[in-house]
């Protein structure tokens, strides 16, 4: 009986966890964009990546708080990785919409660019993790899987709503669903690092 309602409060938990973590990260994003518009290569540079890092890495932070030590690194790695992004070709892809309304070239470059994407982000915020969680370089791994699902989805329905509706507004739409796919599944992430560890003291 004892297992089970441990086992119940664990679900309660994760749950609890994903739901904070998927709306802090979107409303972060949602944020940014009162500073910061989304844009087309070479729009989107090094300044967009340090505020857009800062507002997403914050409130990310708000949930993290209570999972990791050193929170606070998790803010700065995150805005670094976004500035050297933007300092790069790649630039800050997170607020980047492709200048293609190709679909098929938008969803297989979006899988290129976010795994790129995946690996620099996975490789910051690794440092922000590792002292906090076993296994913690399965993060990076992760962020691949994650940056690489999302922003092709995001940048195909962002195409979509280009072309019915003829405005800019349908690539913003586009990302706004890429940050979601990608904060549902980075929590579900999280999930498995930071429980993995309860289930074994258990």
């Amino acid at each position: 009986m004892w297992w089970l309602c441990q086992s119940v409060s664990l679900v309660k938990a994760e749950s609890r966890f994903l739901v904070q973590w998927v709306a802090v990260t979107v409303a972060g994003f949602l944020v940014s964009l009162l500073w910061i518009e989304v844009g087309e290569r070479p729009d989107v540079n090094w300044l967009v990546g340090v505020v857009g890092g800062l507002s997403v890495g914050g409130a990310q932070w708000f949930v993290l708080r209570h999972h990791i030590s050193y929170p606070w690194r998790w803010i700065f790695v995150s805005a670094i990785a976004w500035c050297l992004m933007g300092l790069t070709p790649m630039g800050a892809m997170g607020w980047m919409a492709p200048r293609t309304l190709n679909l098929f070239l938008r969803l297989f470059y979006g899988v290129i660019e976010g795994f790129k994407v995946g690996v620099a982000l996975g490789l910051f915020q690794w440092w922000a993790l590792r002292e906090s969680v076993f296994w913690g370089r399965r993060w990076v791994v992760a962020s691949v899987v994650c940056w690489s699902v999302g922003l092709p989805i995001g940048w195909l329905l962002g195409g979509i709503l280009r072309q019915l509706t003829g405005f800019f507004l349908g690539d913003v739409i586009g990302l706004t669903l890429t940050w979601t796919i990608v904060a549902g599944l980075t929590g579900v992430g999280l999930m498995q690092l930071f429980w993995t560890q309860v289930r074994i003291r258990q």
